[in-house]
C-alpha cells in the first residue's frame, strides 16, 4: 500500500512537468510552422512583384483647359523577361526595360525602357508610358517616344549593381501639345493638349540575357 502511495505520488508531481514540456513542444511547432508559412507568403509576395511596385502619376489638360490627374499603383510582373530584363549588348551598355501592370488582362500599368552604360553612367534611348482604363472620353495612354518637337524625357538611376540587378530609377516625361499633335492619337489621352508622367522603381531585374 506505501509503495502504491508513492507511485501515486510521483505519478501525480510528474504529470503537470510532461503537460509543460509538450506545450512548449506544440508552440515551437507552430512557430516553425509559421515560419514556413511566412516564407511562402513572402515568396509569393515576390513573384507576384507586389513588394517591387511603380506608382505612375499623368496628368494632362482636357477641352475645357482643366487639368486632370491620373494616378495608379501597379504591382504584377510577368515571370519572364517581358516585364523585367538587362539585356548585355557587348559594348559595355545594357538594354533596360522595366514594366508593373494591375490586372490579368494587362489593361492598367506603366513601363520604361533605356540604354544603360555603368561606366560612364550614361542613359540613352529613354522611351517609356502609362496606360489605365477608365470611363471618360479621353484616351488611356501616355506615351513618350523619339525626339519629337516638345518632348522631354529622361530616366535618373540611383542605382543599378549589374550583378545582382538591383536598382533605383526614377522616370519622367513631359510632352507639349506640339509632341501630342505629332503622335498617333492613340498615344495621348487629349492629342494636341500638353501631358506629363512620373514615376519611380525600385526592385531587382533577375533576367539577364546576352545579344
Amino acid at each position: 500500500m506505501k509503495k502504491l502511495a508513492i507511485i501515486f505520488g510521483v505519478l501525480i508531481a510528474g504529470s503537470p512537468f510532461v503537460s509543460c514540456k509538450k506545450m512548449k513542444d506544440d508552440i515551437k511547432d507552430l512557430q516553425s510552422k509559421n515560419s514556413a508559412l511566412q516564407e511562402q507568403l513572402d515568396g509569393v509576395v515576390s513573384s507576384l512583384g507586389s513588394n517591387e511596385p511603380i506608382t505612375a502619376t499623368t496628368t494632362f489638360t482636357d477641352d475645357d483647359g482643366k487639368t486632370r490627374t491620373v494616378t495608379g499603383v501597379y504591382k504584377f510582373k510577368s515571370s519572364d523577361h517581358s516585364t523585367q530584363s538587362m539585356t548585355n549588348n557587348n559594348d559595355g551598355t545594357y538594354d533596360i526595360y522595366i514594366e508593373r501592370f494591375s490586372d490579368v488582362s494587362w489593361n492598367e500599368g506603366a513601363y520604361t525602357s533605356f540604354t544603360y552604360n555603368p561606366t560612364s553612367k550614361a542613359v540613352t534611348n529613354v522611351s517609356g508610358g502609362h496606360y489605365w482604363s477608365d470611363a471618360d472620353s479621353y484616351y488611356d495612354n501616355a506615351y513618350y517616344y523619339g525626339t519629337g518637337t516638345g518632348l522631354t524625357i529622361g530616366v535618373t538611376v540611383d542605382s543599378l549593381n549589374m550583378t545582382t540587378g538591383a536598382t533605383s530609377i526614377k522616370f519622367a516625361a513631359s510632352g507639349t501639345a506640339a509632341y501630342t499633335n505629332s503622335v498617333s492619337y492613340w498615344y495621348s489621352p487629349n492629342q494636341g493638349a500638353p501631358e506629363a508622367t512620373t514615376f519611380s522603381f525600385a526592385g531587382k531585374l533577375k533576367l539577364f540575357s546576352t545579344k
